[in-house]
């Protein structure tokens, strides 16, 4: 009987042992597959990670962690820097002498794309549109457009139209004019540019290994999506399966948001060689409480929880986007709607230098 016991645990120790190597051979075919892909260098990474420790005393519960994308080296930073690394990477590959992509008068995402373009080297046309037409001489008067105006941007801006025809044209016509022009869409919300995202979320994987923590919730702003989507195929692909990915809209609800990131995470599972079930549908998680009227209109929410970090933690936060995102974590933890909190991090995107056209907001 001993020896049978014996022989049980010998062959349970192997079959563990087996499982760990074949674990181990497969993380390696999964960093090499994704290691693979291009990627052009545009700013120094890992980005630091922090435990917000005043912000947790305030709200006297779990320990609150910030994950501080917002400061990276194109104009300001923000989490599209991540993204365009593997964007322009393509865009270079594919022998394109022109960039051209869109957004909002204020849009974070295209100017980090005209500061990340020079960098290569490549001309930048981009498409806006004004989200709050009665804040059109505000939003043209400093901020990011201002920035996309000093570093060469060439503006087309999008009337009732709507941008899509206007993109259309501006890239009919570099076409014509032999520039082969690479279109990058809104956010660079697509397979390439989450792999901006599945890189940082081994890079969380290990900084959170190297603190010690083991976060239940990482909250992430969302509106166009590849972000959210990029971070949960990261942490998933490489072998973070428990901590759950709450993308915080601040444009829409999570009925148009939700196929979205399925979209994102299909593409993006297709460019890594995983099946489109890899993330689950059950692991999709949007929390749409709390954008308020539309894309581009502050809430009264948000504003209170931008001058909360700010004093408490001398971090700014933006007033459409990450704010709104902070607002939302702020109110569930409050009304204790998180299942089990454990050191939750808020990844802090960036959008700060859209402060300055909606300074009346935060006038007494």
């Amino acid at each position: 009987m001993k020896q049978n016991r014996r022989e049980i645990l010998r062959t349970a120790a192997m079959a563990t042992i087996a499982s760990s190597a074949l674990s181990s051979v497969a993380k390696s075919q999964s960093a090499k597959k994704f290691d693979s892909i291009p990627r052009v260098k545009l700013t120094s990474l890992p980005t630091s990670l922090n435990k917000m420790a005043n912000l947790t005393t305030l709200m006297g519960g779990s320990d609150i962690y910030i994950k501080r994308d917002d400061v990276m080296e194109l104009a300001h930073g923000g989490n599209k820097t991540r993204k365009l690394e593997f964007a322009l990477a393509e865009a270079l590959m594919s022998g394109a002498k022109a960039v051209v992509t869109q957004g909002g008068l204020q849009s974070n995402h295209v100017r980090q794309t005209v500061s990340g373009a020079a960098k290569v080297g490549l001309e930048v046309h981009v498409i806006l549109s004004n989200p709050v037409p009665e804040m059109e001489a505000e939003l043209k008067g400093s901020g990011n457009y201002l920035m996309d105006q000093i570093m060469g941007a060439h503006i087309h801006l999008a009337g009732a139209e709507g941008r899509g025809p206007v993109v259309e044209k501006v890239l009919a016509d570099l076409t014509a004019a032999g520039k082969k022009p690479y279109n990058i869409p809104a956010g660079a919300s697509n397979a390439i540019g989450s792999m901006g995202y599945v890189n940082a979320g081994r890079e969380l994987i290990e900084q959170w290994k190297e603190q010690g923590i083991s976060p239940s919730h990482i909250f992430t702003a969302t509106g166009s999506c590849g972000t959210a989507a990029g971070l949960l195929m990261g942490l998933r692909y490489f072998g973070n399966n428990t901590t759950k990915v709450v993308a915080m809209s601040v444009s829409a609800s999570a009925d148009r948001l939700k196929p979205r990131i399925r979209q994102i995470l299909n593409d993006a599972s297709d460019m890594l060689g995983v099946s489109h079930d890899f993330v689950k549908d059950d692991d999709i998680h949007v929390e749409d409480g709390y954008y308020g009227k539309a894309y581009g209109y502050p809430t009264d929410a948000g504003i209170a929880a931008l001058r909360m970090v700010g004093e408490a933690e001398g971090i700014l936060l933006d007033p459409v986007y990450t704010s709104k995102g902070m607002s939302g974590v702020i109110d569930m933890l409050r009304k204790d709607k998180l299942v089990n909190p454990r050191d939750l991090v808020f990844l802090h995107t960036g959008g700060a230098p859209a402060i300055h056209p909606y300074a009346n907001y935060f006038k007494a």
